[in-house]
């Protein structure tokens, strides 16, 4: 990150971001997922009668977590850079130039499910009601495969506009994010109802649902600063008059 030269209350600060400060962020994901995986492997050798506990705030497959904070920065991050690129790219048709916002909002709420873990507050009522087990044990995933078919829907005039190779580091991104989330979930929940939560196959299950998660939503950050970048957009902070 640079700045300009020089400053003065009119002109404000330029402020330089160069696209190759993702790679720090691949090895930040990297560190989460091995942190929490590292959790896994010292609960089945050591336990957690230990003055460590569970170390749970490590742990993939939970709330309240490193793993669900960072996920949910990842998410504040892309939304940001959404409706930068919305201010960018705003003299272009409406349709095209929302979808920015459309993008911005979804991630923004995204960040704060991922947070407080709104769409698992139904897990146990539909899963009582209708007597759900095996790959249907958690049925949200019905509602984020309807949301996802939805989302994907609305952006593909958007797609079709974007440089070729950004639109397909978006769709990229977004096969392996939903390939976590809803690709593994089924899976996770049939090991959860048949073997039990902590299972040695659950918690592979879920890691790798959480890894899938995680990388998928740097890829698309990072595709964003490619967009941002080949777009020579420039971010200037100044004072309002």
């Amino acid at each position: 990150m640079s700045y300009v030269p020089a400053y003065s209350r009119r002109r404000g600060v330029s402020i330089v971001v160069p696209t190759s400060i993702v790679r720090y962020v691949y090895l930040v994901t990297t560190a989460v997922v091995v942190l929490g995986l590292l959790r896994e492997v010292f609960v089945v050798q050591v336990g957690t009668e230990t003055v460590l506990q569970d170390l749970r705030h490590f742990a993939l497959d939970a709330e309240r977590n490193l793993g669900a904070w960072y996920s949910s920065a990842l998410m504040v991050l892309i939304a940001a850079c959404a409706m930068v690129n919305w201010h960018k790219d705003r003299v272009r048709d409406g349709l095209v130039s929302y979808s920015w916002v459309f993008i911005a909002v979804v991630f923004f709420l995204l960040s704060i499910d991922e947070t407080v873990g709104f769409h698992e507050t139904v897990d146990v009522p539909l899963r009582n009601h209708f007597e759900l087990t095996g790959f249907l044990y958690n049925p949200w995933v019905f509602f984020g495969a309807a949301f996802v078919v939805g989302f994907a829907a609305l952006l593909v005039p958007f797609l079709f506009e974007l440089p070729r190779h950004i639109a397909i580091l978006f769709v990229v991104s977004g096969a392996i994010y939903v390939g976590g989330a809803l690709g593994m979930e089924p899976l996770d929940a049939f090991f959860e109802h048949g073997y039990g939560e902590g299972h040695l196959y659950q918690v592979i299950a879920t890691s790798v649902e959480e890894a899938l998660e995680m990388f998928g939503l740097t890829l698309f950050l990072h595709a964003n600063f490619i967009f941002m970048a080949e777009a020579r957009t420039n971010m200037l902070v100044r004072r309002s008059a």
